[in-house]
């Protein structure tokens, strides 16, 4: 099925332009997209010129679209010697095309076209994709004469409607690029997986289309467009560009185009809120039989309502609460503050406050905060003796202080004890440290009963505990000398407890003594320097009595070095994933590098995750993680297409970290039926991860990012989340300082932690954040810790297997490449080619020290290439690296099995079997390798006495031509062996591997 897909370009105009003859210039557009070429007409003698001309493009591979790009040059045509000159260009990437609904005209600022060049003013372009079958390719551009051309798009059809004698009147052929379908260079694997939806912009497609500057009579030359195997993926899970006006001003390809003054919060767009104040209440008359009140405050502003808490029988209440209504909603001019007393079967009326809204106050910050004032509240009958009520009502943004604290009003109600649920948070979460305890002996250990023990040694630090192996001795005195290591987190809550027990039986465990050592006595180390050894009394356990605890003061004794490790930095998310490296200590701290700024646009298009009022709603907030410092927005209830526009800031020490933004849906504010989210947990609806190394210093990133979440079904795209982040460093020095320091504090290399304590203490210390974070109000649920902790990416996954080891074959692919075309030179498949490497090969021989130079100048050279193609837009996460769009639905489920598994035993057994299967297969690989290896070794050996008297002779042999012969003539000998003529090859392989392979390896001693 052929694409109907187009990309529509509406020129516009273009603005104070560089003048080019006596302070003028004769404009016209060239607009360049995947071969083919449009132009405008010329705008003689004007600096300010207006086209408003449209043209249409064909996308021949709508698969490619994203690494296609727009180029529009604006030239001055000079008619006297019938040449043009460039006045600026504009580069727009495919990923930020849309579709025609959602285009606006956009007025890019000119680039230079090349370095040497001049460039000023900017063009209006209008830039939309559009599947209408109704529209046609635009004609194909001729190549007009400066000297004749007319200057605008009348002009130039009447001249074209002016029948010329002296032309054919056949039809001018136009040659045609025919594309090859991308499907002949795709692998099979990648073919069964369609790029595009029903609905979507379009099919790879084979289509021919107009190019320009075509010759009458040409032929039909078939040009095929190479498939590039690269992590592609459909286009509805790609980044998308996108040119906001923010706080700051427009922002086009990453640069700011400065508008009014943007304040501190110039990353998100400008937000004017109504803000009621509802501080306290006096002198509130009694309404109930017995003389009490519960007071409650209503505010009323069109369709919405507001409510405080209440308070039960209190005539002089205090809320200091704060409502923000957006200033695109209000609805009327006059705002109604309610004072109602809260009742069993009705609320009473108490009294209240009409406000003009027309004469409220407009309050920009650094402005100090409004004064509240008191206002007489009136009753039913108009008289002003219900009370008095403090209120402060004033216009202002998301800059305002009260911002984040204030109740926001929104299309559904929520109950006053839930507000505390739904407020943006900033958490800081408290440094940790680990806890090295080395269990030496211990001394006089008088066991329960008359017999020899098994004694070993407990430590316990909150939920932590480790054990020691069991020690046997007939003394008193028992030795270990074992070490463990441990997660705390200030304040230390918990004391670490050491007790010594007897296995008296199995399962059955007598304590012998504890002791308790408070975290806060410890020593703390910054290095690698030993730690002082103590002697730590124990106490019978049950003892309360202090004369008891007198008595039996020298009962045993333990011998510990204790410390808590400063120098290490606590890891909290995986390795792959950090956000921060720097160690526990401060004193340790390196100055910051730059600055992290991040602004929360919004999300769009977000899939229903709960119903209310028999319709689809989600409650969505989102969360932030970077360093230690949390961040939780507020919660926009019932909209699936939330606008937060939230900035925050970050301290960055070190570039190589990652960021971490996830979207989820809040479960306490319920819908009709919320069976999505069971037990309360807040449902996780996507995750975007941005490594600061990739970004530009300065540049801002706009962009929306696909929220993808894998279910047991299958990848899903869940909407999309609107982010504006700019990375602003303080040196350029400092940061590429930064490139030459060791990634981890140094603790990790001098005394390094075995991957099996790194993933047990990173387990911990993830459970103590979510506890910690779980604490707080609003509380970060565990669910949420952990899904921005990647808690679970040590576990087993057939598809994570399948796609680190496509990872690696793709890492080794241009190696394989360069080896097949070496193999092809070998082969004389091309002769001009084998020769030119011949000739090479003798120049490098001869001259061996351009060898080095010539590698290193090659490697600069495709590093300037690839420069062209640098990418323009931050990773993000690909369904095709991650092999997620093509997994078996039975791998995804046991992806997200528990852990132990609760299936049934046919299914575990049928996995089971699956991963005998897998493993099979790398038990063979890595037995071949160490087969290999051990035929290296049999060489000197004499496990095979003939095979290691030849080799000797031959080594023999060998020292002697390489002493008697220069080092060039071996050289080129081997070469030119190497690469010799397929005529003088042989079928079978050369003596000397039939010989390798004929040597013995320890295969033959397996059982």
């Amino acid at each position: 099925m052929m694409s109907n897909l187009r990309l529509g370009v509406e020129v516009l105009s273009a603005h104070d332009l560089l003048p080019k003859e006596q302070g003028t210039a004769n404009a016209f557009v060239e607009v360049e997209f995947d071969d083919q070429k449009f132009r405008t007409a010329i705008k003689d003698r004007d600096l300010n010129p207006v086209w408003n001309e449209q043209f249409y493009f064909n996308i021949s591979d709508p698969s490619c679209l994203p690494e296609l790009h727009l180029e529009a040059y604006v030239y001055h045509a000079n008619r006297a010697s019938n040449s043009k000159a460039c006045l600026g260009k504009v580069r727009i990437s495919g990923t930020s095309f849309v579709s025609q609904p959602d285009a606006s005209a956009l007025h890019y600022p000119l680039e230079k076209r090349t370095i040497l060049s001049r460039a000023r003013g900017e063009l209006g372009l209008r830039v939309f994709l559009t599947d209408d079958p109704s529209v046609r390719v635009s004609a194909p551009g001729q190549e007009f004469n400066m000297l004749s051309t007319p200057t605008t798009a009348q002009e130039q059809a009447a001249v074209n409607s002016i029948p010329n004698p002296f032309q054919e009147t056949r039809p001018n052929p136009v040659r045609q690029f025919q594309h090859l379908p991308r499907e002949q260079h795709r692998p099979e694997s990648m073919t069964a997986q369609p790029y595009y939806s029903e609905g979507s912009y379009g099919e790879p497609q084979q289509r021919s289309f107009s190019a320009v500057g075509n010759k009458t009579g040409a032929p039909q030359p078939r040009v095929a467009r190479m498939y590039a195997p690269g992590p592609q993926q459909p286009i509805d899970f790609q980044l998308k560009e996108t040119s906001p006006m923010l706080g700051g001003g427009r922002v086009i390809g990453g640069r700011v185009i400065p508008g009014e003054k943007a304040g501190a919060y110039d990353l998100v767009e400008k937000m004017q809120y109504l803000f009621v104040r509802v501080v306290k209440a006096h002198d509130l008359p009694n309404m109930d039989i017995t003389g009490s009140l519960d007071p409650y405050v209503e505010v009323h502003l069109g369709n919405y309502k507001m409510k405080t808490k209440h308070f039960e029988k209190n005539q002089r209440p205090e809320w200091d609460e704060v409502f923000a209504f957006p200033k695109e909603v209000l609805q009327s001019t006059t705002l109604e503050v309610v004072v109602k007393d809260k009742d069993v079967l009705r609320d009473d009326y108490v009294g209240r406050v009409m406000l003009d809204l027309n004469e409220v106050p407009l309050r920009v910050p650094p402005d100090s905060p409004l004064a509240p004032e008191w206002y007489r509240l009136v009753g039913k009958d108009g008289m002003r003796d219900r009370g008095e009520l403090m209120l402060a009502v004033w216009y202002g943004t998301q800059a305002d202080e009260c911002f984040p604290s204030a109740i926001h009003a929104g299309s559904t109600p929520v109950d006053s004890h839930l507000h505390n649920y739904i407020r943006g948070k900033v958490y800081p979460t408290q440094r940790m440290w680990y806890v090295r305890v080395n269990v030496i002996e211990a001394q006089d250990i008088i066991p329960m009963e008359n017999r020899i023990p098994d004694v070993f040694v407990k430590v316990r630090l909150g939920h932590q505990l480790l054990k020691t192996r069991q020690a046997r001795s007939p003394t008193k005195n028992f030795t270990w000398n074992e070490e463990m290591m441990f997660v705390a987190a200030e304040p230390f809550d918990d004391d670490l407890i050491i007790s010594i027990e007897d296995r008296v039986a199995h399962n059955k465990d007598e304590v012998i003594g504890e002791a308790i050592i408070p975290l806060t006595k410890l020593q703390r180390r910054a290095d690698h320097k030993p730690v002082r050894p103590a002697w730590f009394d124990l106490r019978r356990p049950g003892l309360i009595d202090v004369n008891q605890l007198k008595e039996d003061k020298f009962y045993a004794k333990v011998h510990l070095r204790v410390c808590l490790e400063g120098g290490y930095h606590v890891l909290d998310e995986s390795t792959q994933y950090c956000s921060d490296l720097r160690p526990t200590m401060k004193q340790l701290w390196k100055p910051p590098i730059g600055l992290l700024e991040v602004g929360i646009l919004g999300a769009n298009g977000l899939n229903p995750t709960k119903t209310r009022n028999d319709r689809g709603s989600c409650d969505a907030y989102c969360v932030a993680k970077y360093g230690q410092k949390w961040v939780r927005t507020r919660t926009i209830v019932d909209s699936l297409s939330p606008r937060f526009n939230e900035q925050y800031t970050w301290d960055v020490f070190d570039h190589g970290t990652v960021l971490t933004i996830g979207l989820f849906d809040n479960c306490h504010i319920s819908g009709d039926s919320n069976h999505n989210s069971p037990g309360h947990m807040d449902k996780p609806i996507g995750k975007v991860r941005i490594r600061l190394s990739t970004l530009e210093t300065g540049r801002v990133y706009t962009h929306t990012y696909p929220l993808l979440i894998l279910h047991p079904s299958g990848v899903k795209k869940m909407g999309e989340l609107h982010l504006a982040i700019r990375f602003s460093a303080t040196s350029l020095i400092n940061v590429l300082f930064t490139y030459s320091r060791p990634l981890f504090p140094k603790m990790h290399y001098v005394q390094p932690l075995s991957i099996v304590q790194q993933e047990m203490l990173r387990h911990q210390a993830v459970q103590l954040v979510a506890q910690r974070l779980g604490r707080m109000e609003p509380p970060v649920h565990r669910e949420v810790v952990e899904f921005m902790s990647d808690a679970r990416s040590h576990l087993w996954s057939m598809r994570r297997s399948k796609a680190n080891f496509f990872r690696l074959m793709q890492v080794f692919s241009g190696v394989i490449a360069a080896g097949k075309w070496f193999g092809d030179v070998c082969q004389w498949k091309n002769p001009v080619t084998t020769v030119l490497v011949h000739v090479l090969f003798v120049m490098l021989v001869f001259y061996p020290d351009l060898i080095l130079p010539t590698i290193f100048l090659y490697m600069f050279l495709i590093g300037l290439w690839n420069y062209r193609f640098r990418p323009r837009f931050p990773p993000h996460m690909n369904t095709r690296i991650s092999y997620a769009d093509v997994a078996h639905p039975d791998e995804l489920d046991e992806e997200f099995d528990t852990f132990p598994t609760t299936k049934s035993p046919d299914l575990i057994r049928m996995r089971y079997d699956r991963l005998r299967h897998v493993a099979g297969r790398i038990q063979t690989v890595v037995g071949d390798i160490a087969t290999q290896g051990e035929r290296l070794q049999s060489l000197l050996s004499w496990r095979d006495p003939r095979a290691t008297a030849m080799f000797l002779l031959l080594c023999l042999i060998t020292a002697i031509i390489l002493y008697v012969t220069p080092f060039q003539v071996i050289a080129l000998c081997l070469g030119f062996f190497w690469m010799r003529h397929p005529r003088f090859r042989h079928k079978v392989p050369a003596a000397l591997v039939n010989f390798f392979r004929r040597l013995p390896a320890k295969t033959d001693s397996l059982l």
